[in-house]
């Protein structure tokens, strides 16, 4: 397993929060990471935020509001969902 960057962990750790809907304020501009609330994410959480710039607030009770409308996929796998024809 490679070894993270301290900015990677943090770019996961938002991610995660937000995909697993944990409370907090998360705001992201290129290499500038804002993450109140939240939590770390775990060692196996693959995802990843695939936009430049965006702000999230998630509310307790599942209640999200974010500029953010990707997914939470590894690249890899987020170009194999580009690829894959719709049913």
């Amino acid at each position: 397993m490679k070894k993270l960057k301290v900015g990677d962990r943090e770019w996961r750790a938002i991610a995660y929060s937000m995909d697993a809907l944990v409370p907090g304020l998360y705001v992201w501009f290129g290499s500038i990471r804002i993450r109140l609330g939240g939590c770390e994410a775990e060692d196996t959480y693959p995802g990843l935020v695939h936009s430049f710039a965006g702000v999230a607030l998630v509310l307790p009770g599942y209640h999200i509001y974010t500029t953010y409308q990707g997914s939470y996929d590894p690249p890899e796998q987020a170009q194999e969902k580009l690829h894959q024809p719709v049913v």
